[in-house]
Parts: structure tokens; sequence; C-alpha cells
């Protein structure tokens, strides 16, 4: 992408300087520092005109500034807390908390982990409303795949299947 955007300057430099001495609007640089320059007729010359950011190198090979939100694309399945010995106990996440209906939680894959996400995070699914914890990890089989909990909603964790979106977290 940074070869794209030095490619495109190179050629938007090029043409600028072999079609026209300056811009329509645009100042010199002269004129800038010099307030009383506008009210007297100047000529300019090619070497003068400003080109805008284009000019400025700081501008041409900064980075992006970064965002304090960071974002990935991942596989997004849904599990319940339904099993057999569910009258027993409620079920727990990797870390003991205990997970009921009312909770929106999500268990990651080890890799997502590694990525910054820890216990107790705050995640944004795209496609569903609200905020998700994480409060479960999955098997390390699993790559970049979150496990969204149903509580006991067996027929709405089926109906959820398995996507492919994106989750943001600060």
């Amino acid at each position: 992408m940074r070869h794209v955007r030095i490619m495109i300057t190179a050629l938007t430099l090029l043409v600028t300087s072999l079609t026209l001495p300056g811009c329509a609007g645009t100042k010199s640089p002269n004129a800038l520092a010099d307030s009383s320059a506008a009210s007297r007729p100047s000529k300019k010359k090619p070497e003068d005109a400003a080109i805008g950011r284009l000019e400025d190198p700081a501008f041409l090979f900064a980075r992006a500034a970064a965002s304090p939100y960071k974002s990935v694309r991942v596989k997004a399945l849904a599990y319940t807390g339904c099993s057999v010995n569910s009258k027993k106990r409620a079920p727990r996440g990797a870390w003991g908390d205990t997970l009921t209906s009312g909770v929106k939680a999500v268990a990651v894959s080890p890799d997502l982990l590694d990525m910054g996400l820890d216990r107790g995070d705050v995640i944004s699914i795209e496609g569903l409303p609200g905020q998700y914890k994480v409060l479960d990890v999955m098997h390390g089989r699993h790559d970049k795949t979150i496990d969204i909990f149903y509580g006991d909603d067996q027929c709405g964790a089926r109906q959820w299947g398995k996507r492919t979106l994106n989750i943001t977290w600060q």
C-alpha cells in the first residue's frame, strides 16, 4: 500500500510540473509568509508553485495514526450451556466465571489472546448489538475464532451457525 501511495504521488508531481505552473487558488510559499504579497501582483514561477500536501515529505512518508481500537476478522460460532448434567451446576468458563443466561459472553481462540485480548475484555461483534465480555477460552486447535455464548437457547445457537465477521476491542 505504501508503494502505491509513493507511485501515485510521483505521477501527480510529474503531471503537475508538466502541465501548469501552479494550481488555481494556491499561493506561493513566499506569498504565504508575507501577508502584503497578496495585495501586490507577483509572477509565479513553476518551481514556486504550491502543490498542497504533496510537497511535504513528512506527509508522504508518515504512517497512519494508530487507532486505539483493534479489529480482526474471525470465524464466529455459537454455543450453549445445555448439557446432560446442566441440572447439577451452572456452566463455567475456562477461568471459572459462571455463565448464566443473561450474560453476554464469548470464548476466544488462544491466538486472539496473543493478539491482545484478555479475560474480561469487552468486544463489539459486527452484526450483533451490545458489548460482549471475554469469559472463556477455546481449544488450541482453533485459529481466529470466537464462540458466542447463547445461554440455554439451543435453537438460536443453531440458527447462528458459523459466520465470518469483524470484532473490535480497545
